[in-house]
C-alpha cells in the first residue's frame, strides 16, 4: 500500500476533479514529493509531480536523462549588438520581422564563441534551447569535466579534463581561430574577433596570409570559427594523393605529382614533374631539376631566375633576366636586356639600350642599331660632350654643376650647389632642411628631436625606446603629418591619436576620420570648445578594446569620458585625479579590473561615476565623501568587497546609488539613509540598490528603495 502521503494527495485530487488548477497547487505545495511516488501518479495516468528543474547544472553528469530537461530558454539581459549598425537587445526582438532580420545572426558575448543571436536570446526569438529527453548523440561545447561512462559518437570540440574509459570514433577536431593571428588586409587590420558578420566572412575569408613563419594558407583556416569553415582533420591520412589539388598547397610535396597543378606552386619540388605545366613556378626554384623536364615549359618565368637556362624561351622574360644568356638567342627581344651579351646578337635589336655596353662589341653587329644611346658611359671618356648629362653622375664630381642636376645624386657633393636638388638625396649626411618656427627647428633631425622630447613630457622617457607600440605609432603618425604647431596643440594630437591605437582602433566598429588629416576636433566622437580644445571623448558601444592611456588626464579641459558597453581591459589609471576638470567617467559594461585609484577622490568637480558591470575589487574608500558634487554613482555587477563607507553620509548632492551585485556586508549607515527622498524629508536620494534580499541577505538595509539577492 502506497503511503499515507500519496493517498491523501491522490484523494485530494480526485476531489478537486483532477482540476489542472488542483495539480499546480498540489505542485507548488510543501509536499516532498519522491521520485517512486512521482512514478506511481505516471501509472495512475495522472500527471508527473516531478521537482522543478534546477536552476543551475550539476558538476557531473547524472547516470541516466531527467524526466523532465534543465530550462536555461532565458533571454540575457546584458546582451548587446550591432546588426547593420542598429545597436539591439533582447527585447529589440519583439515581432516576426525583427526575429527573421536579427535572429540567424552570429555575434559574441562575453567573449564567448561566435553563436546564433537566438542563442542568446531564446525567448525573444522563439527559439527552444531545451536539452532534449534522452541523451544528446553529439557531445556537448565545451565538454562536461568529468567524462562519460560511453564514448560519444563524434569528438567533443575540446577534449575532455578526464579521458573516457574508450576512445571515441574519431580524433577530437582542432578547428579553433587563432586567438594571436593578426594580419592586414587592403589597409584595414583584422583579427578572428574581427570577422563577425556574413559581409566580413566574404571579404577576408578567402585571402591567403602566413601567420609567423608557417605556410600560405586562407584566412579562414587560420579563423575556421570566425569563417564558418570545417577544417576538421580526416580520421586517417590517405595513401595516394587526390586528384585535384588543395585549395593552398601542402608544406611537404607529394611522391607522386597531382593530376592538376595546384594554383600556387609548393615550398619543396615534388620528385617528378607534373602532367601539365603549373601556371606559376615554384617559389624559389629547385636547386637541382626535376628527374624528368616537363612537357612543355611555365607560363610565366621564376623569381629569381634559374641558375640554368632553360632548352627553350618562356613566353615572358624574367624578372630581372638571367645573368647567364641563353645558348641560342631568343627570337623575339626580352623587354629588359641581359647582364652579359648573348653569344651571337638577336636578329633585331632590344627596345631600349644596356644599362652598361659591353665590354667587347659584339662579332657581328645587330642588323638595326639601338635607337637611344646607353645610359651609362663607356670606361674611356668620349673626345665630345654628350648634349645631356648622363643618369649616374661622374667619379669625381664636376667642379661645375650641370645645367640640370644629376637622376642620381653624387658620393659627395659638388663644390657648387645645383640649381635644382637631384631627384634622390645624397649619400652624404646633409641634414634635410625642415624649418618650424612653432618648434624653432631648421632640418628634420632637429624637429623629430623636438617632437620626442615634448612627448617625453607626458608619456615618460621611456616611451620611446620601441618597447611600446602604440605611443611609437601615435610618435610616427605626428612626424609622418610633418605637424609644425606650439606644444600644447602637439600634445592633444599626439593624446588623441594614442587614444585610437591604445583602444585598437583598427578593430572600432566605426571610426570615421580618426588618425586622418583632419583636425582632431574634426574626428568622430571628439568634441571641443570655441578654441579647439577637447573636452569630451564619447565612443559608447564601439568595440573599444585594449587599455586606456593616462595620458588622458594630460587634455586640461576634458569633462566627459563616455567609453560604456566596450571591451576595454587593463586598471582605471592610477593618476586619473590629475583629470581635474572632470564631470562625468562613464566606463560602464567593460573588462576593467583593480581597485578604484585614490586619487580620483581629488576630483571635486566630479559629478558622475559610472562603472558597474566590470571586474572592479577591493573595498570603497573612505575618501568618498570628499566627492561632494557626486550625483551619480553606479557600481553593480563588480566584486567590491567589505561595508559601504558611513562617509558617503556626506555626499548630500547623491541622488542614484546602484550597488547591488557584489559582496559587501554589514548594514547601510542610518546616516546615510537620513539623505533619502521621502514624503517627510527633503533628501536628495532617489534611488538606493544593495544586497539586501534573499533568506540570507548580505547587506542590512532598512531604506533601500530596492534589495537584491
Amino acid at each position: 500500500i502506497p503511503n499515507m502521503k500519496f493517498i491523501a494527495a491522490a484523494c485530494w485530487l480526485l476531489m478537486a476533479g483532477l482540476s489542472v488548477e488542483g495539480s499546480i497547487l498540489l505542485r507548488n505545495s510543501d509536499v516532498d514529493w519522491s521520485f517512486e511516488e512521482n512514478m506511481m501518479f505516471r501509472e495512475l495516468g495522472m500527471m508527473s509531480f516531478t521537482k522543478p528543474p534546477t536552476k543551475h547544472p550539476t558538476k557531473s553528469p547524472s547516470q541516466s536523462p531527467s524526466f523532465e530537461p534543465t530550462k536555461e530558454c532565458h533571454d540575457e539581459i546584458e546582451f548587446k549588438a550591432r546588426v547593420k549598425g542598429v545597436k539591439i537587445k533582447c527585447h529589440s526582438i519583439n515581432s516576426d520581422t525583427t526575429r527573421a532580420k536579427y535572429c540567424h545572426e552570429l555575434r559574441r558575448f562575453n567573449d564567448g564563441p561566435l553563436l546564433p543571436i537566438k542563442q542568446f536570446c531564446p525567448e525573444a526569438c522563439n527559439f527552444d534551447c531545451s536539452p532534449t529527453l534522452p541523451p544528446t548523440v553529439e557531445p556537448q561545447v565545451p565538454p562536461t569535466m568529468i567524462p562519460t561512462k560511453l564514448p560519444s559518437n563524434s569528438p567533443s570540440s575540446s577534449p575532455t579534463e578526464t579521458p573516457t574509459d574508450s576512445p571515441t570514433s574519431g580524433p577530437t577536431p582542432l578547428c579553433r581561430d587563432n586567438p594571436k593571428f593578426v594580419t592586414r588586409v587592403e589597409g584595414t587590420k583584422i583579427k578572428c574577433s574581427s570577422i563577425d558578420s556574413q559581409k566580413s566572412r566574404e571579404i577576408y575569408c578567402h585571402h591567403k596570409r602566413r601567420f609567423k613563419d608557417g605556410p600560405l594558407r586562407p584566412i579562414k583556416q587560420h579563423c575556421p570559427e570566425a569563417c564558418l569553415f570545417d577544417c576538421s582533420p580526416t580520421q586517417s591520412p590517405t595513401e595516394h594523393p587526390s586528384q585535384s589539388p588543395s585549395e593552398s598547397p601542402t608544406g611537404i610535396p607529394t611522391k607522386f605529382p597531382t593530376k592538376v597543378p595546384s594554383d600556387s606552386p609548393s615550398e619543396g619540388p615534388t620528385y617528378d614533374p607534373t602532367l601539365a605545366p603549373t601556371e606559376y613556378p615554384t617559389m624559389p626554384p629547385t636547386d637541382s631539376p626535376t628527374l624528368s623536364p616537363t612537357e612543355g615549359p611555365s607560363k610565366f618565368p621564376p623569381e629569381p631566375p634559374t641558375k640554368s637556362p632553360s632548352n627553350g624561351p618562356s613566353q615572358s622574360p624574367s624578372q630581372p633576366p638571367t645573368k647567364i644568356p641563353t645558348a641560342d638567342p631568343t627570337k623575339l627581344p626580352t623587354k629588359v636586356p641581359s647582364d652579359s651579351p648573348s653569344k651571337g646578337p638577336t636578329k633585331s635589336p632590344t627596345s631600349s639600350p644596356t644599362k652598361s655596353p659591353t665590354k667587347s662589341p659584339t662579332k657581328e653587329p645587330s642588323e638595326s642599331p639601338s635607337k637611344p644611346p646607353t645610359k651609362k658611359p663607356t670606361e674611356s671618356p668620349t673626345k665630345t660632350p654628350t648634349k645631356s648629362p648622363s643618369e649616374p653622375p661622374s667619379q669625381p664630381p664636376t667642379k661645375t654643376p650641370t645645367d640640370s642636376p644629376t637622376k642620381s645624386p653624387t658620393e659627395s657633393p659638388s663644390h657648387d650647389p645645383s640649381e635644382s636638388p637631384s631627384e634622390p638625396p645624397s649619400k652624404s649626411l646633409t641634414p634635410t632642411p625642415f624649418l618650424c618656427e612653432a618648434l624653432a627647428t631648421k632640418n628634420y633631425a632637429e624637429y623629430e628631436e623636438k617632437v620626442k622630447e615634448i612627448y617625453r613630457i607626458v608619456s615618460g622617457q621611456d616611451a620611446f625606446d620601441g618597447t611600446d607600440p602604440d605611443r611609437m605609432d601615435a610618435l610616427n603618425f605626428i612626424l609622418d603629418e610633418g605637424l609644425c604647431v606650439d606644444p600644447p596643440r602637439m600634445i592633444q594630437r599626439y593624446i588623441s591619436a594614442l587614444f585610437y591605437y591604445s583602444t585598437e582602433g583598427e578593430t572600432w566598429e566605426e571610426s570615421v576620420d580618426w588618425v586622418s588629416p583632419k583636425h582632431e576636433c574634426d574626428w568622430n566622437g571628439i568634441e571641443c570648445n570655441d578654441d579647439l580644445i577637447i573636452t569630451r571623448i564619447n565612443r559608447d558601444d564601439n568595440t573599444l578594446r585594449g587599455t586606456l592611456a593616462f595620458e588622458l588626464c594630460d587634455l586640461p579641459l576634458l569633462n566627459r569620458l563616455d567609453l560604456d558597453s566596450n571591451q576595454i581591459g587593463g586598471s582605471i589609471p592610477d593618476d586619473i585625479g590629475r583629470c581635474q576638470n572632470l564631470v562625468s567617467y562613464d566606463l560602464d559594461s567593460n573588462n576593467l579590473t583593480g581597485s578604484i585609484p585614490e586619487s580620483i577622490f581629488n576630483i571635486q568637480g566630479l559629478r558622475s561615476i559610472d562603472l558597474d558591470t566590470n571586474n572592479l575589487t577591493g573595498t570603497l574608500s573612505r575618501k568618498f565623501g570628499n566627492l561632494v558634487d557626486l550625483s551619480y554613482l553606479s557600481l553593480f555587477r563588480n566584486q567590491f568587497r567589505g561595508t559601504i563607507p558611513v562617509r558617503m553620509s556626506l555626499l548630500k548632492n547623491l541622488q542614484i546609488a546602484y550597488l547591488e551585485f557584489n559582496d559587501f556586508t554589514g548594514a547601510v549607515a542610518k546616516s546615510i539613509c537620513d539623505n533619502l527622498k521621502t514624503k517627510d524629508k527633503g533628501g536628495n536620494l532617489q534611488a538606493l540598490n544593495t544586497d539586501c534580499g534573499g533568506p540570507n541577505p548580505e547587506v542590512s538595509c532598512v531604506c533601500c528603495t530596492q534589495c537584491f539577492g
